[in-house]
């Protein structure tokens, strides 16, 4: 139970607060989708009308991969398995820019450098699952048309910024002449936004808008009740365990009463032996608190660190809560299983034994 209760705890806080601290308080709040790119100074001005902020832009190209390396990603999908398969079936979507945006950081290779090839810059996790590296070739095929293109960089990207991000940026001189839309981003107040959904629909209907305000509200809803019912199931094996301890005491209620006889018999007050039992449960509850608190850090920093991607970062307040609360619930169901036992008289006991 405890196991189950504090690692559920401490993955949701963990998560809420790393979410908090790296969300940008600009970040962007507005996603348009499917912009002519003879709609966007239409778009920007009206953005600019209802006083959005952070308002960016890109081009979108869609393509499929076609090749890596000169072999074909049909004869690639037959050897692959898993992610990379998915990797190299997926729809693209490719954007050429001069500069990358603040949340890219290059490391490895440099930004259009090479004016002898065509250059794509890769995101570093995606390189690595489709085996890309510097210098690998990729052919996309965009609307029939072949291109071909050099990896020349790898980059990390800050996704949590929720700025807009590729997997493949490209060199303008390669797809400026492809067709495209655009994609946008702005942050706008709350206030505001149903005006400028609705104007927007009005004036741009194949413009699609995407809250991700109304998103992150609803991704949070689903994630506190999944949340919510972990911690009642967890809850529930917490009281199994208590339970359990009760009918373990329970079943030993004649050793109980010899003891409690034996212990008033030399001279021990009643609240005596209440605090004598009283530390033995302490005993019982802080070793199933110990295990359990320290089972629940390990998988916590496992699932954060290898599954999450989350640095774990250790606070004890959830911790000391823990083992104070079962040591308190295995006190509360030591003391109540002994119940009988204690408002037994000593002679009533020894007479029974005799």
């Amino acid at each position: 139970g405890v196991l189950v209760v504090l690692t559920t705890h401490l993955v949701e806080t963990r998560l809420a607060g790393r979410l908090e601290a790296e969300l940008p308080q600009n970040a962007p709040n507005l996603f348009l989708i499917d912009i002519q790119p003879d709609q966007w100074t239409g778009v920007r001005d009206l953005l600019e009308r209802y006083e959005a902020s952070s308002v960016d832009s890109v081009p979108v190209i869609t393509a499929r991969l076609a090749a890596l390396n000169g072999v074909s990603t049909e004869e690639l999908n037959k050897q692959s398995r898993g992610g990379r398969r998915w990797a190299l079936t997926r729809e693209q979507r490719l954007t050429y820019l001069d500069q990358l945006p603040e949340d890219n950081r290059l490391v490895a290779g440099s930004l259009w450098g090479d004016p002898n090839v065509l250059e794509v810059s890769v995101e570093e996790e995606y390189a690595r699952e489709l085996g890309l590296e510097l210098g690998s070739k990729l052919q996309f095929d965009i609307q029939g048309v072949p291109i071909d293109l050099v990896v020349t960089s790898l980059r990390t990207v800050r996704w949590e910024s929720f700025g807009i991000n590729f997997y493949y940026v490209v060199e303008p001189a390669a797809l400026e002449a492809a067709p495209q839309q655009r994609l946008a981003a702005a942050r706008l107040t709350e206030s505001r936004e149903l005006d400028f959904q609705n104007e927007l629909a009005a004036t741009y209907p194949n413009v699609t808008l995407l809250n991700l305000r109304e998103i992150l509200t609803k991704i949070a809803a689903v994630l506190r009740k999944i949340s919510l019912g972990i911690r009642i199931l967890g809850s529930f094996t917490t009281l199994a365990g208590i339970a359990i301890l009760g009918a373990a005491v329970s079943a030993s209620a004649t050793r109980r009463g010899r003891e409690v006889a034996l212990l008033k018999t030399l001279g021990l007050t009643r609240l005596g032996v209440v605090s004598v039992f009283a530390v033995e449960y302490l005993a019982i509850g802080l070793v199933a608190a110990l295990i359990g608190a320290g089972a629940a850090g390990l998988l916590t920093w496992l699932v954060l660190t290898f599954r999450m991607e989350v640095p774990f970062a250790f606070e004890p307040a959830p911790f000391l809560l823990a083992l104070a609360a079962t040591a308190a619930l295995a006190i509360g169901a030591g003391l109540v299983a002994s119940a009988r036992a204690l408002t037994q008289r000593p002679i009533e006991v020894l007479r029974a034994e005799s």
